[in-house]
């Protein structure tokens, strides 16, 4: 058993955190202040086990890769202010692009004030700026990956501002989804149209919704904004929520991607249907995918997807009719057929 390093007894100077900022952000910033790379700062300040080489990108540091208490003695902020610094988790791995806010970045650089990196951009459902409400400009997870002092912040702010910019005339709106990513980031019970959800049920029905978005884009490529006309390149993420909770969802793991897709699940789950620009149910098959979901919150799926709700209540009836058996299978059939 490796024993752990003797408590550091405090630094003299540490800078403050920014507003948001990700823990691994404002540990570089600290490492560069002594002059010192992050694995050695940890380790002079008692905050990982004595002889463990490895520490993980930056990134993704928080409570599980180091000791909080021990940076707490050493740095005089709570154990609770640097858990709440730390990143969101994400499981098996990070999308191959998360974003980042141009005009955040650029508003630090002009102003001539450190460079710092926002925990709500480590978010794979975070597409849009909390701040300023633009799209996030991607940013490759392997140019994080290579950052491994404060300094080179600068090669990820370049290449942010190299990006081309989401085109405005797409069907998405930065509205729409900039609403949607408040409720999923809220980790507390939310209010939707079709009234109170919680944090789980609302991840299951971003996912279905998406799902279904999705199937119609490799339906029918036309559909799909010039940008984003590759193959849809889609993962599964696992995401803790604050209730103690998991919950996976399948989503595209290139930003501008997920932004499109995002941006749909919110138009949908945001506005009546007949205040629509599209169609949420697209083709049967998608419709189907809809009602084949248990335990919709009351009133969800028919403001989701009228159609998928009629489905449900149809189904319910041939159920009642038939049981089960080989004519309520038949009749079920028919019943999909007549929403082709």
């Amino acid at each position: 058993m490796k024993a752990a390093a003797p408590r550091h007894t405090g630094l003299p100077f540490v800078p403050q955190p920014a507003s948001d900022e990700l823990l691994g952000s404002w540990l570089l910033r600290v490492a560069q202040l002594y002059g010192l790379g992050l694995t050695t700062l940890l380790s002079r300040l008692g905050a990982r086990p004595s002889g463990d080489a490895h520490v993980p990108h930056w990134f993704v540091i928080g409570g599980v890769s180091i000791s909080l208490d021990a940076l707490s003695s050493a740095s005089c902020l709570s154990r609770v202010e640097l858990a709440a610094m730390a990143p969101p988790s994400c499981r098996p791995r990070w999308p191959e692009e998360l974003g980042a806010g141009e005009r955040c970045l650029a508003a630090a650089t002009d102003a001539g004030q450190p460079i710092t990196w926002k925990r709500s951009w480590m978010n794979p459902l975070a597409t849009v700026c909390s701040i300023h409400g633009t799209w996030l400009t991607p940013v490759a997870t392997r140019t994080l990956a290579a950052i491994h002092h404060a300094g080179d912040f600068g090669g990820a702010v370049q290449e942010v501002a190299a990006e081309q910019a989401l085109l405005d005339c797409e069907h998405t709106c930065a509205g729409d989804a900039l609403w949607l990513q408040a409720l999923c980031c809220a980790g507390t019970d939310v209010r939707l149209p079709w009234g109170r959800t919680r944090p789980n049920d609302l991840t299951r029905i971003v996912d279905r919704v998406a799902c279904a978005v999705m199937s119609a884009s490799n339906s029918d490529s036309a559909c799909v904004p010039s940008t984003n006309r590759r193959a849809l390149g889609i993962k599964d993420f696992a995401f803790e929520l604050t209730t103690g909770q998991r919950a996976a969802t399948s989503l595209p793991t290139r930003l501008r991607q997920r932004q499109w897709v995002l941006g749909r699940v919110a138009h949908v789950l945001r506005w009546a249907p007949e205040a629509r620009t599209f169609h949420s149910g697209g083709s049967a098959a998608s419709v189907e995918r809809l009602a084949s979901m248990r335990d919709w919150p009351k009133g969800a799926l028919a403001w989701v997807c009228p159609i998928a709700a009629e489905l449900v209540r149809r189904q319910e009836e041939l159920q009642r009719e038939f049981s089960i058996s080989p004519r309520y299978f038949k009749a079920y059939s028919a019943l999909l057929s007549s929403i082709q």
